[in-house]
């Protein structure tokens, strides 16, 4: 049998075989160090908002941009009164374009019709504050002398429509498809670039009828001394509303909010704005009840 050998090792000549103290450390500093510069990022981002000086509102282009200014620039002034804060309007020459700054939320608070609010809340991080108390409708609109009395008599006539993303048209193409229409057959749809564009094909007499909100109609006829009257009226929705972007303070929001539906009451600025809006004035709004245009056909193209 052979003897085994045992050779003795130094102890001190081994290598490290429990490094866990070197690691440790060396992963709790880099840790650390992220943890920091994560919230000084934070805190500095809060820092900014809560600091920012100047706002933007958005308008979207219901009317002609001349008529948009002059209705809302005062609205700008009086919100920058109120805010102590500039705010300036901003708007764009159509609706496609409009629903395009929306996506880039470009506007911290903004007035927007019910399908892009849709869109702005469920994708672009905007919160309802107000919207227009009377709930939305198409209303067709005819010239005074119009032998017209039904939705069906339109059927085989030109229909002037606001833009195909409008809700107006939206509710237009439902009640034509409620009534057994074939948008394609039966009548002849002519989109415009806006309502007033609309209306002024019906002035023209190159369209019987324009799909238009009364709102919209109170505000061309008020400019243009031009007076129709209603054919009918679709089943309504929500109406049109403001909308405030999740990064403006919560305290912002809350006297934004308040400012709006303290209108005509609190302010001349608020008493003409709701003059202007056929005498329709806000109220707080809420998410949910949008849910029935979230639940709109999609067979009208929004």
């Amino acid at each position: 049998m052979h003897q085994m050998k045992y050779h003795s090792i130094s102890i001190k000549n081994l290598p490290m075989t429990h490094p866990q103290r070197p690691m440790r450390k060396s992963i709790i500093m880099p840790c650390l160090l992220v943890i920091g510069l994560t919230l000084l990022s934070i805190s500095s981002s809060l820092a900014d908002i809560s600091k920012q000086t100047t706002y933007k509102l958005g308008a979207f282009p219901m009317i002609a941009a001349g008529q948009v200014e002059r209705v809302f620039s005062p609205v700008a002034a009086e919100l920058s009164r109120i805010l102590e804060k500039k705010v300036y309007l901003r708007t764009k020459s159509s609706f496609p374009l409009y629903r395009k700054e929306l996506q880039k939320q470009a506007y911290d608070f903004a007035i927007v019709q019910p399908f892009d609010y849709v869109l702005a809340s469920d994708k672009y991080n905007y919160l309802p504050l107000a919207r227009f108390e009377k709930p939305l409708f198409t209303s067709f609109m005819v010239l005074p002398n119009s032998p017209l009395t039904k939705l069906e008599d339109l059927k085989g006539k030109r229909i002037a429509l606001p833009p195909m993303t409008a809700a107006v048209t939206h509710m237009a193409k439902k009640a034509f498809l409620d009534a057994g229409f074939d948008l394609e057959k039966d009548i002849s749809l002519k989109y415009t670039k806006s309502h007033d564009a609309c209306l002024q094909l019906v002035m023209v007499k190159t369209a019987v009828t324009c799909g238009s909100s009364l709102r919209a109609v109170h505000v061309f006829q008020s400019k243009w001394g031009k007076h129709f009257q209603v054919l009918t009226n679709t089943p309504s929705i929500p109406n049109s509303l403001f909308i405030v972007h999740r990064r403006v303070p919560k305290e912002i929001r809350e006297q934004l909010l308040q400012t709006l539906i303290s209108w005509p009451e609190s302010s001349a600025i608020g008493k003409q704005f709701v003059k202007n809006s056929n005498n329709m004035r806000l109220v707080p709004a809420n998410n949910q009840e949008y849910d029935v245009v979230r639940n709109f056909p999609k067979t009208t193209g929004h």
